[in-house]
């Protein structure tokens, strides 16, 4: 136990320190959380628009496709606002014009959606299926623009022009360069493959991903992976939502869409999935944790579940995680990353059995325990699964619990 606990702090702690603090990754996860916003609106509308109680149902009917146009924009220009806020991250890290890299991103992702067969763009791509290809394109403008700035290789207009005014003729040739590189390689690929850059990105590196991020097995591993930087204290929720977040709020918006449209929900695994049942009470899945802490026996770790009682239940587990504590207590690591495991498989089964509908709505990951199982999916049964997962993560917890308990007892008695 104490080579893993050296091996935690001196190899893999600094590495994924260094991994949280990465520019890019940052700049990634800052640019999606930006977006969420408009998912939660678009989600609050659909949930309006589709009632769980039937009365209610046929009273919204008839304003059903109003309700669902707010649903429909929101989730639908997800691509084409992460381009912007993507863009505008990671320039403020580089100290660039933040205004202009993420008009020259979005201008970089418009021009690379293929037209429609009407004519026009093709604004599927605005929504989920042009994430990946708006991701790398903010990434490629920002890295240009800083490059031409870096090197002084941009237009100067004298001291007596206003800022906004240079700044814009500032923008220009890095501008130019990468509209013509855009404009170059979809106007290639299109004429060689007969595919635009998004559909080739997306051939190459969307599909494989999404088939990844929505299969059991590699979301397991997520889960693992995200328990694991708790343990050394680095919020790893934010590390791996760099890489499969998008995947997640991917699958969320085509649950989303089916929904819309009436037709079945192809996806289980989702940004919900993830945040209203497999960490049910937060990282760790530690409401079952905080429950079972009221009746320890050490003073100390009965004062911590009354303090942290609340919190978690709206998901916000930190009085937990520091408090007994769980990072860098090798008593605890094993509940910690096995909990949320064992929750995920069951809410998995249960849901590819059709016990339980999948999730549709993105609802705030601080929603009440319960509460949020209700909207996300519109089915009563939805809180029972929490109430199963709850009892399945406290019978994970108990024995080990009940070791540290008897250890923070001994320390009591001797004071």
């Amino acid at each position: 136990m104490k080579a893993i606990i050296k091996f935690l702090e001196e190899r893999f702690m600094p590495f994924a320190g260094r991994l949280a603090e990465q520019r890019h990754l940052k700049a990634l996860r800052e640019g999606i959380v930006a977006v969420m916003p408009l998912l939660l609106i678009g989600s609050l509308f659909m949930i309006i628009a589709y009632p769980p109680v039937q009365s209610l149902d046929k009273a919204v009917e008839p304003f059903r496709n109003d309700l669902l146009k707010v649903t429909n924009v929101t989730f639908g220009i997800m691509a084409l606002a992460a381009s912007f806020t993507i863009a505008y991250s990671l320039a403020r890290a580089y100290k660039v014009d933040q205004l202009a890299s993420g008009v020259l991103s979005v201008s970089a992702f418009l021009l690379s959606i293929p037209a429609a067969e009407g004519g026009g763009l093709a604004t599927a791509w605005f929504g989920s299926k042009g994430l990946f290809v708006a991701m790398l394109l903010a990434l490629f403008a920002v890295e240009i623009q800083r490059f031409f700035m870096e090197r002084d290789m941009f237009i100067k207009m004298p001291p007596e022009v206003p800022p906004f005014v240079a700044r814009s003729f500032a923008a220009l040739v890095p501008g130019f360069v990468i509209l013509f590189t855009v404009w170059a390689v979809n106007t290639a690929l299109i004429k060689s493959v007969n595919l635009a850059l998004p559909e080739a990105i997306n051939n190459v590196i969307g599909i494989p991903v999404m088939n990844l991020g929505s299969s059991l097995p590699a979301t397991l591993i997520a889960i693992i992976v995200i328990q694991l930087l708790w343990c050394v204290g680095i919020q790893g929720a934010d590390i791996v939502a760099v890489f499969l977040g998008p995947v997640w709020l991917a699958l969320s918006e085509q649950n989303a869409a089916a929904k819309a449209a009436g037709t079945a929900l192809p996806n289980i695994i989702s940004n919900q999935y993830i945040y209203i049942f497999v960490f049910v009470g937060g990282a760790g899945a530690t409401f079952a944790l905080a429950l079972l802490l009221l009746n320890a026996k050490s003073a100390q770790l009965r004062a911590i579940g009354k303090a942290g009682i609340w919190s978690t239940f709206f998901n916000v587990n930190e009085p937990i995680t520091f408090g007994m504590p769980i990072i860098m207590n090798p008593v605890m690591f094993i509940p910690f990353i096995l909990a949320p495991v064992v929750a995920g498989i069951i809410t998995y089964m249960a849901m590819a059995l059709n016990l339980v509908a999948r999730p549709y709505a993105i609802v705030p990951w601080t929603t009440p325990v319960f509460i949020s199982g209700f909207l996300a999916t519109g089915d009563w049964k939805a809180i029972l699964l929490q109430m199963v997962n709850l009892v399945a993560t406290a019978i994970v917890y108990y024995p080990f619990l009940k070791l540290w308990d008897r250890m923070k007892l001994e320390e009591e008695s001797q004071r």
